[in-house]
């Protein structure tokens, strides 16, 4: 099955495994609306977790923290889903020696610079992509009204359709 990752428009991502894009479309609902966001399959995606030594939420089911993630998936994530904030932040790590202590003024500016650099990524395609409607109308006005991406208001619309047929009482054709 494949692992599609969701790069949403505010620069967060999500990774979801699904059959097909519409079904990762459907699953992504619970977070937004992934028409209008950058969706793609991913092969090797890795990331490990690690079990916190002691609880320190009573909300929190799962005891775990992201440890870190696999190589390919470091990559993906630098090139494809923040390639503004990876360039830059490549750009400030060279400017510092290699040895020594980094000068609290140098070591200051590169956080105002990478600062900055999240700010473009939260901000690069927030509106630049649109949903593409459908040509059902019905569909078109469920995207619109309350936000669905195109997959979901389809699935939506037919299951509507199917429960008004099966919900038609009814009739003999037989003369009285």
């Amino acid at each position: 099955m494949p692992l599609f990752i969701c790069r949403w428009q505010n620069g967060d991502f999500s990774a979801v495994s699904a059959a097909s894009r519409d079904e990762a479309m459907y699953l992504l609902d619970e977070v937004g609306n992934a028409d209008v966001a950058d969706l793609f399959t991913f092969k090797n995606f890795m990331v490990h977790f690690q079990l916190k030594k002691e609880a320190d939420n009573l909300e929190e089911l799962v005891p775990i923290q992201l440890e870190g993630f696999g190589e390919a998936t470091y990559e993906m994530l630098c090139e494809r889903v923040h390639p503004v904030y990876a360039k830059v932040a490549g750009n400030e790590v060279n400017a510092f020696p290699i040895a020594g202590e980094i000068p609290r003024e140098k070591r200051d500016a590169a956080l105002k610079t990478l600062n900055e650099a999240l700010v473009t990524e939260r901000m690069r395609k927030w509106d630049s992509k649109k949903p593409k409607l459908s040509d059902d109308r019905d569909v078109a006005e469920l995207q619109q009204e309350v936000d669905l991406p195109r997959a979901v208001a389809e699935k939506a619309v037919k299951e509507r359709r199917r429960r008004a047929i099966t919900e038609i009482p009814p009739h003999s054709d037989k003369v009285q």
